[in-house]
């Protein structure tokens, strides 16, 4: 019942509070492997409870792991500090690695060709009209923003254009935690699915082009062919290691017996963390990966079996720790502008939406609510914020904030409408 898992959530906290008290002084800021531990095993039971207490409300539990995070972060109540979280982040990889294999081992061939030409004209109109969209508004709301006060106007076009890129991003992560939590099966789940994943490439490409290009406006040399290189590496380099992955999963599956759900995520985890290390993207590696195995093998539903029965406390404590880092702050420095284009990002993939599955001759529920699926956010558009800040440092936090700002109301309005 509701009030007994209330009060288990009073008494988690308690005990939490009780533990960082009484930690030896060494571990008080829970950045040794005893507070990590502790902070996982805090996060896990409270996130599960708090996401059953929303969905007895006809919420998504997701949005009762972030809430949690949220609450028990340093921002709130401070029960798990930045240190711990920061360890956490280990789960981070993992998670997103998971969620890229399912949404891989999701794109059957087969069942997304009748599907293609609406994502194709979604992803043309929705993705990058609202690119546009976003990059125009920003520009023309400048005023609101004090780091464009020194800018002369074609750097703050630049900027606006790199800003606009930014909060494009989507996230795959929660509609593929969305689509399993609901059930979800038809042409919207997969029509989302398929325009999610490949318009994260799209964003990532475009964002290196244009940030490249409007460097050079602040008298920063940018080369061309280093731009193309760096590109050229991190997307076919993650295209191969992705193929490689394939195999080994296909191969495992076919001549091992036992222990496949353990095997997954030690690939997910080799996949994340080595990934990362060598420049690669672990969302292409992992994607490659899983689709490699659903339509080159007869392997691709055995895997969607194997993450479903071993990622859940993965899921649950990436979404929480997503939560606990979510930039309250960053609202009371740039709330109203980032409002503002949280709405019209909002309102532009719900109306180019109907205007792309016009043009694709797309079924009615696609045209009514695909749009939704476009509009959360969670780790590229964070990831694309701090890329932000250290490619345009002389900005300020400021720039960076905005970003952040309004990933943290995406991420919280977001999925609860979709």
């Amino acid at each position: 019942c509701k009030p007994m898992r209330v009060f288990l959530l009073i008494v988690f906290a308690g005990l939490m509070h009780a533990t960082r008290s009484f930690a030896p002084q060494a571990d008080a800021g829970g950045a040794g492997a005893a507070g990590t531990a502790v902070a996982f095993g805090y996060l896990l039971l409270s996130a599960l409870f708090a996401g059953s207490i929303f969905k007895s409300f006809g919420l998504p539990r997701l949005t009762g792991y972030l809430v949690t995070g949220i609450v028990a972060g340093p921002q709130v109540l401070g029960l798990v500090s930045m240190p711990a979280l920061e360890n956490l982040e280990i789960f981070n990889g993992m998670a997103i690695a998971l969620i890229a294999l399912t949404a891989g081992a999701e794109l059957g061939v087969r069942e997304m060709k009748p599907l293609l030409r609406s994502i194709f004209w979604l992803i043309v109109v929705a993705v990058l009209g609202v690119m546009g969209i976003l990059s125009l508004t920003i520009y023309l709301c400048r005023d609101l923003l004090p780091f464009f006060d020194h800018l002369t106007m074609i750097q703050a076009v630049g900027v606006a254009a790199v800003l606009g890129v930014t909060m494009t991003a989507q996230s795959p992560a929660v509609v593929i935690a969305l689509r399993s939590e609901m059930q979800a099966e038809g042409p919207v789940s997969r029509t989302v699915l398929g325009v999610v994943v490949l318009s994260d490439l799209v964003v990532i490409l475009i964002f290196a082009v244009v940030s490249s290009l409007t460097r050079t406006l602040f008298g920063n040399s940018a080369d061309a062919l280093e731009t193309a290189g760096r590109l050229a590496w991190e997307i076919l380099g993650s295209v191969g290691a992705g193929v490689l992955a394939g195999l080994l999963l296909g191969g495992f599956f076919k001549y091992v017996k036992g222990g496949a759900a353990l095997f997954v995520l030690a690939v997910a985890f080799v996949m994340a963390e080595v990934g990362q290390r060598i420049a690669f993207d672990p969302l292409i590696i992992a994607c490659t990966a899983g689709a490699l195995v659903r339509n080159a093998t007869s392997f691709g539903h055995k895997l969607l079996d194997e993450i479903e029965g071993s990622s859940l406390a993965v899921y649950v404590v990436f979404f929480a720790v997503t939560g606990a880092t979510i930039h309250i702050d960053a609202l009371r420095m740039v709330g109203i502008p980032a409002a503002i284009f949280v709405l019209v990002r909002g309102t532009g993939f719900y109306s180019l939406t109907w205007v792309a599955g016009a043009l694709a001759r797309a079924p009615l529920p696609i045209r009514k609510y695909a749009g939704f699926g476009l509009m959360p956010q969670a780790g590229l558009a964070l990831a694309l914020a701090l890329l932000f800040s250290r490619t345009f440092p002389d900005l300020g936090v400021t720039a960076a904030a905005l970003v952040l700002g309004g990933v943290a109301i995406n991420e919280m309005v977001a999925p609860v409408l979709y």
